[in-house]
């Protein structure tokens, strides 16, 4: 059963990678960053934390798999 809402660690959990490789691989690549705001919180200051609808946050994945895999070796 997926959560309604994440937060860093359930998609740590999900995809099997850390924070930095999170952060590196998908949230710095500007195209993948625009596409999951519709459906995503990103800090504004030190005190906030990441928050995803779970649904949409696990579909955006299983429809970019081969995308974020590319950018990997980039």
């Amino acid at each position: 059963m997926t959560k309604t809402y994440w937060d860093m660690s359930d998609l740590e959990n999900e995809i099997g990678k850390g924070r930095s490789w999170i952060k590196k691989h998908i949230f710095s690549i500007p195209r993948f960053k625009k596409e999951i705001e519709a459906f995503s919180h990103f800090p504004i200051n030190n005190n906030d934390e990441y928050m995803f609808v779970g649904s949409k946050m696990k579909k955006w994945l299983e429809d970019n798999f081969k995308e974020i895999e590319r950018f990997k070796y980039m």
